[in-house]
């Protein structure tokens, strides 16, 4: 039996902070999951910007739910707790997100300008074991450029492309500075633009990804084939290109040169659009067709083709030991699919009104973190909280117009 919640608590308006810096002992977590302010101004032993967050005992995660009117609303997911951190404005035309900053992208005309938004809630990877962090939200700034913004994520760091051309590189450890004197590189691409180990990957016009010095400047030897790249993810084990004949895989080796390795689909077979999966992951997942989804294995550099018997909309690797993939089908149900497409786990026709309709269709977004899926319902006004180990939805978030989704933390 499903054990649902509904919330609709009143979102609070947060003020815009200044960033500060504050350093936390180096591999210390306090006990409490409460921020405990740090003692100095610097650097933490990680090399990020602490700003006015406290190293806190476990993820301090949170949902981004933006509505149609562009107002980005956190909710808490262990207070439940709702606060806005963007207010609502006529022109906002995306919304994404990078597991810590938020990018609101406001255009006009050809103008457009993306606020960056720093929700301080974060975790940094650290060997065997992770820091996490918790501050109050606060404005960074804001980058102004030419054309369609575009924001791909991965490794505390994110990039920012125009289609103007201009592209900027945020490198979390610099946010202290502000943003007015971030680094821009003005460059030809058709296609994602990754941050990946001091270089640029830049899909081009020719069917290719090359790769780009911090300056711009192609690279010795560093073209290779991806037609039509649609998408790009940072993975555990490097950047990843979408392309219509599967993938291209980026590693960097030791000494820091780059390594590249193409990751082809079976002849014939219907590439994935785009792949998704938890930060920091080897598996990405992406639909395949009409024939069910792809589970990519980066470390091994497999491809597992999971059928359906009914189309899917959505796919998300969980990135666990089992290689579980959480997806929508067009039915509205949310199943767990294990590695070898055998469905675990499967909800009732949740977004069965959402998936009918093409609008609310193209609405429907779908994380994962380690413990749950959560899957926006745009026809019901609502987001669904789902545990992907048993398929029982635990909670749903009502009075809501999830536009976009996202989760950091």
């Amino acid at each position: 039996m499903d054990s649902s919640s509904h919330h609709g608590r009143r979102a609070v308006p947060l003020a815009a902070l200044a960033l500060a810096l504050l350093v936390l002992p180096a591999c210390a977590v306090p006990a409490s999951s409460s921020p405990v302010a740090a003692p100095s101004a610097a650097t933490d032993g990680h090399g990020i910007q602490a700003g006015a967050a406290a190293e806190v005992a476990s993820p301090a995660r949170a949902l981004v739910i933006a509505d149609d009117e562009g107002e980005v609303t956190l909710l808490d997911l262990e207070s439940e707790e709702r606060a806005v951190i963007s207010p609502a404005a006529s022109d906002v035309e995306r919304i994404d997100a990078d597991g810590r900053l938020v990018y609101v992208a406001h255009r006009d005309g050809e103008r457009t300008s993306v606020d960056v938004v720093d929700t301080a809630r974060w975790t940094v990877p650290h060997g065997d074991h992770t820091h996490s962090f918790l501050g109050e939200p606060h404005l960074v700034g804001t980058i102004d450029g030419a054309g369609e913004a575009r924001v791909t994520a991965g490794a505390q760091r994110a990039t920012v492309q125009f289609s103007g051309g201009e592209v900027v590189d945020l490198p979390h450890e610099d946010l202290a500075d502000g943003l007015d004197g971030v680094p821009r590189v003005t460059i030809a691409s058709a296609g994602p633009v990754v941050s990946f180990a001091a270089h640029l990957l830049v899909a081009s016009s020719a069917d290719t990804v090359e790769i780009l010095d911090a300056e711009g400047a192609p690279v010795d030897g560093g073209t290779t084939p991806c037609t039509a790249a649609s998408d790009a993810d940072i993975t555990r084990v490097g950047a990843v290109f979408t392309c219509a004949e599967g993938a291209v895989l980026f590693t960097r080796e030791v000494g820091g040169a780059i390594a590249t390795e193409s990751l082809p689909l079976p002849a014939g077979a219907p590439a994935a659009v785009d792949l998704s999966g938890r930060a920091d992951r080897p598996d990405l997942a992406g639909v395949a067709g009409e024939q069910g989804a792809w589970l990519l294995d980066v470390r091994a550099r497999q491809w597992t083709l999971l059928s359906s018997d009914v189309p899917l909309l959505r796919a998300v690797a969980v990135g666990d030991d089992d290689s579980r993939t959480v997806v929508l089908d067009a039915d509205g149900r949310v199943r767990v699919l294990a590695a070898d497409g055998t469905v675990l786990a499967r909800t009732e026709p949740l977004l069965a009104a959402s998936v009918a309709d093409p609008v609310l269709r193209d609405r429907v977004h779908l994380v994962v973190d380690a413990e749950h899926a959560y899957v926006s319902d745009p026809a019901a006004g609502a987001v669904h909280e789902i545990d992907h180990a048993d398929g029982i939805v635990t909670r749903t978030f009502t009075d809501l117009d999830p536009r976009f989704l996202s989760q950091v933390g």
